[in-house]
């Protein structure tokens, strides 16, 4: 897989010519950029942006391109506001990633899949997508042409955005399909409590106490964990509460903490507008929120989700 270009280029030069790369040996590799990102700590211990940039400075291509820090950056840009050399290194990774993908290699991520045959070529899902990932094809069977949606795997993360937005129900990946995520709403048994279904970001709760905290309330909280708040289909809440739960709490991250950037804008969005539309045929009652928790928000899952239970509790009382 070598880079045949490599014989004639450095590979520090290559990653610089790329828009973003040129900062590469700015970094004096403090260790702030490790230290903001969650990826690390929830996903990939080998995950360290300062030991791909050394990577590159002393041409080791192959292990850069092997590197989980080249597949796993999501661009959240949680670590550009604290560097203190003010690097975009989420444009570095993304320029090392682009020689990877030259170069011959793949990503290792589960990315989304598209049916083809149930794909409307709507262009939904090529809006939704932060990362561009999504794109519509003219495709010819049988005589006919069709316009659908192509996914390219090398840039999708597998946060679900567009498995959300999807009005068809045509895109998935394993593990967050329609049928996966409905299949964790699990009505339970309580005696007269409130019931209350939780979808949580994996990635919102940023310390291991607070997803701790989270996981022992009593079987009358029912926890449903998505990668990502934008993976959110309106109708989850709604089988949900046809269910027989009480409230649905949407737990995602701070709007500009997005780790897969827009998740959080598009699913608070989505939940407003549900929101509107109960509240027209006189359902709401606030019983589905949305709440978004940011990087300074340690322990605050408790207030939110105690608040939310004695809310659900006296519109019981109530109703």
């Amino acid at each position: 897989m070598a880079d045949q270009n490599s014989q004639h280029t450095s590979f520090a030069d290559q990653v610089r010519a790329i828009p973003g790369g040129e900062h590469i040996e700015d970094c004096y590799a403090c260790g702030t950029c490790v230290s903001t990102c969650m990826i690390q700590q929830k996903k990939e211990p080998r995950f360290n942006p300062r030991r791909l940039l050394r990577m590159v400075m002393m041409d080791m291509r192959q292990e850069a391109f092997e590197s989980p820090t080249t597949w796993l950056c999501s661009a959240c840009d949680l670590c550009y506001s604290a560097c203190p050399q003010e690097i975009h290194i989420s444009s570095v990774i993304g320029a090392v990633k682009e020689l990877a993908v030259e170069a011959g290699y793949e990503s290792p991520l589960e990315t989304v899949s598209v049916d083809e045959e149930l794909c409307s070529g709507c262009g939904v899902c090529a809006m939704a997508c932060p990362y561009e990932a999504p794109r519509l094809v003219e495709k010819g069977t049988n005589g006919n042409t069709k316009r659908i949606s192509e996914v390219n795997a090398n840039a999708c993360m597998g946060c679900g955005i567009c498995v959300g937005a999807c009005p068809m129900g045509a895109i998935a990946r394993p593990g967050v399909s329609n049928q996966d995520v409905r299949a964790q709403i699990s009505l339970p048994e309580t005696n007269g409590n409130p019931r209350m279904a939780v979808f949580v970001c994996d990635w919102a709760l940023r310390v291991d106490a607070d997803v701790a905290l989270l996981e022992s309330y009593p079987e009358n909280v029912n926890i449903i964990h998505i990668p990502c708040t934008g993976r959110i289909d309106p109708e989850m809440a709604l089988q949900a509460l046809d269910t027989g739960f009480d409230g649905v709490l949407v737990c995602g991250c701070a709007v500009d903490e997005c780790h897969f950037q827009r998740g959080s804008f598009v699913s608070s969005f989505k939940i407003k507008l549900l929101n509107q539309v109960l509240d027209q045929v006189e359902m709401d009652f606030g019983r589905i929120r949305f709440i978004k928790i940011g990087t300074q928000d340690r322990g605050r899952i408790r207030s939110e989700v105690d608040d939310m239970l004695e809310h659900l509790a006296a519109w019981k009382e109530t109703s």
